[in-house]
């Protein structure tokens, strides 16, 4: 049995919310932060039991902005989950970090407190882009915070990307990946790429439906994402989940553990869990969260059991985010079934469909399944 467990921090607050953010991140809650952080602790320790009997192998502390905040707030966090770290169990920790909001010191702090992984949220190299998406930082600034993360000596540094974005020509998407794939000695391990997801009640939503931004038509976003694909492969990063390339060794030990549905906690307000076949998360309010731990009372807002058959399918749907797919054997050995006995069914007919293949053990997207893989979800939900 793997006692191993990830752990995963919410930090909600940031200096200003991006135009396309759908996420629980707040700005102007400066009054807020101290006392989330005590609460964020207590949370911790109230989850002592349960800490104490698992290794905590990896830690993510995202956000909103977890750069935003003083760095002593972060040392705070990470000491209080030493408590519950043998020596040899913990192999990454991991913090988003925006251009905007770092410094040097911070960068020691974050170094010197256990941290050992960097995200940086670029998005894109043009700063009009920047602007038009609401971010709160230039290209300029992400170069100053990745030659600092060098100089502190961070060595496994992880790039965020969107696509399509506003006012971004095929051209344009082209020089921003060359570039990315320029800075594989400035020790940018990890490429996350994301598709753009425009969400209800964003700002990016109201400027898109009001005609005041527009994106590239879909045969110009294909040619983007054929590109991104072959140029990040060829330069030895590896894809290894739908949105993520990584040279080899450098693929996101946390995230894996979302994808392999390994049991993961959530602290902090509206953070998630996994555990003991259950999923659940945290509350959404900040004062809520807050007032709830300080009077003892429950902070889940959501809880939802699994059965064995949601559990299967869940099992299934994570599996084939990664590139190498579905090891049956896996399967069979966790649940005591082939996989062909409970999916038969679903799995022939995307076979048929040439969305999916099955080789060396392995059931896999194909490179057409890659592309439309949210069809392939909905035959397991």
């Amino acid at each position: 049995m793997n006692n191993d467990i990830g752990v995963y921090i919410h930090i909600p607050f940031c200096l200003s919310k991006c135009y396309y953010c759908d996420f629980a991140s707040f700005a102007n809650c400066e009054a807020l932060i101290e006392p989330y952080i005590d609460a964020l602790c207590e949370e911790i320790l109230k989850n002592s039991e349960i800490l104490s009997q698992y290794n905590i192998s990896t830690i993510y502390i995202g956000g909103g902005t977890p750069s935003y905040i003083d760095a002593k707030y972060i040392v705070q966090i990470l000491d209080t989950l030493k408590l519950f770290i043998s020596s040899n169990s913990l192999k990454e920790v991991t913090i988003e970090v925006n251009p905007n909001s770092i410094t040097k010191e911070k960068l020691e702090m974050y170094k010197e407190a256990g941290v050992n992984r960097l995200s940086i949220g670029l998005q894109s190299t043009y700063d009009k882009v920047l602007k038009m998406i609401g971010r709160a930082h230039k290209l300029k600034d992400f170069e100053e915070t990745l030659n600092l993360a060098n100089e502190v000596g961070f060595s496994n540094i992880s790039l965020d990307l969107i696509y399509p974005l506003p006012d971004l020509s095929l051209e344009e998407f082209k020089n921003t990946v060359d570039y990315a794939i320029s800075l594989k000695e400035k020790n940018i391990k990890h490429i996350s790429i994301y598709n753009l997801e425009i969400h209800e009640n964003t700002k990016l939503a109201f400027l898109l439906k009001e005609g005041y931004i527009s994106l590239v038509d879909e045969d110009t976003e294909y040619e983007m994402y054929k590109y991104l694909k072959d140029t990040f492969e060829t330069n030895e990063y590896h894809r290894y989940e739908i949105s993520n390339y990584a040279l080899k060794g450098y693929e996101s030990i946390h995230n894996l553990k979302y994808w392999n549905q390994e049991q993961y906690l959530g602290f902090g307000s509206s953070a998630a869990s996994f555990f003991g076949g259950r999923r659940y998360s945290n509350l959404k309010d900040v004062r809520e969260y807050i007032n709830n731990i300080k009077s003892n009372k429950s902070v889940r807002s959501e809880c939802e059991e699994l059965d064995l058959l949601a559990l299967m399918k869940e099992y299934v749907m994570l599996n084939l985010r990664k590139t190498e797919g579905l090891d049956k054997t896996k399967f069979k050995r966790k649940y005591q079934k082939d996989v062909y006995d409970i999916f038969s069914e679903e799995i022939n007919e995307l076979v048929k469909d040439g969305l999916i293949k099955d080789e060396k053990g392995h059931i896999m997207l194909t490179d057409r399944g890659l592309e439309v893989a949210n069809l392939v979800w909905e035959k397991f939900v």
